[in-house]
């Protein structure tokens, strides 16, 4: 099967590929300024709808995974253009160029941040990052309801991994560790719900396995860690799974605006996929520490 991947150059994306290409024939959308060497097959996109449209139906791909976003935890007025561009005009693009081709369905990656009230199914956003995924989303209702394309959106919480090059938790403390530096924080009562990477594509890869069958769907499916941990708690986890020191100061920071104290557990869970790495070992791993 040929499957199209928006931001297969992301931390996700760069995993997901692989898993997919094992079976699948894999295409990468990209921008010219996009470090997209690995791939064999891509289309460099600058909203060239028309064209894109084209070459979804001359290879005759038949699903997209749209994983491309841009994630600011908080923003500035002058972030709005680009989080709309990256946010909804990149995902309706391809949804509009799919229209008419041989694309049978379209996997969109959400995130838990769109439901503030960790206990409620309802729509309620952390921030405008998580507003412009469900706008994406609300717009996407208008291409399902006019062709037989299959929408459906897999949410998932924080990630981490071996490879990740973001500034994410862990590979902050490892910093701070090898440096000896202070690190000021909150005062760490928060929970966080945390997948490592393996997880994550397994889930997805599962979604896939999913959309190609004839069971029906449910709009949108959740990936849950089996332990939510605190975030002073992870940080236990940490120096006793990696045998490093952390000077860190809880307490001096204030929470952010609208800290997501519990995570959301409302979603549908994904039939048939349960998360298989540990916290322990997904932070060995990830800091290479792993004897496997």
């Amino acid at each position: 099967m040929k499957i199209l991947i928006s931001g297969a150059t992301g931390f996700i994306g760069k995993n997901l590929s692989i898993a997919l290409t094992e079976k699948h024939e894999i295409h990468v959308l990209g921008r010219s300024s996009s470090n997209i060497s690995d791939f064999n097959h891509v289309f460099y996109f600058e909203n060239n709808i028309s064209e894109l449209h084209d070459y979804l139906e001359k290879h005759q791909i038949a699903g997209i995974i749209h994983l491309a976003s841009l994630f600011l935890s908080s923003h500035k007025n002058t972030d709005i253009e680009n989080l709309i561009e990256s946010n909804i005009l990149l995902g309706t693009s391809l949804l509009e160029a799919a229209q008419n081709t041989s694309i049978r369905w379209f996997l969109n990656a959400g995130t838990f941040w769109q439901h503030y009230d960790f206990n409620s199914k309802n729509y309620n956003p952390v921030n405008l990052y998580a507003a412009t995924k469900q706008a994406f989303i609300d717009l996407a209702k208008y291409y399902t309801e006019t062709s037989d394309i299959k929408f459906v959106t897999l949410k998932i919480c924080d990630t981490f991994g071996s490879g990740d090059t973001r500034l994410k938790i862990f590979n902050l403390w490892n910093k701070i560790s090898e440096t000896g530096e202070t690190l000021v924080m909150s005062p760490g009562e928060q929970y966080i719900d945390m997948l490592y990477i393996d997880d994550v594509v397994d889930g997805f890869v599962r979604l896939v396995h999913l959309l190609n069958s004839d069971e029906k769907l449910e709009a949108d499916y959740a990936l849950y860690a089996e332990t939510r941990y605190k975030l002073k708690e992870l940080s236990v986890l940490y120096q006793n799974a990696t045998g490093k020191k952390l000077n860190i100061q809880w307490g001096k920071r204030e929470y952010r605006t609208r800290e997501v104290m519990e995570p959301w557990k409302m979603g549908n869970r994904l039939p048939e996929w349960k998360a298989k790495v540990s916290m322990e070992d997904g932070i060995l791993k990830t800091m290479g520490l792993c004897m496997e």
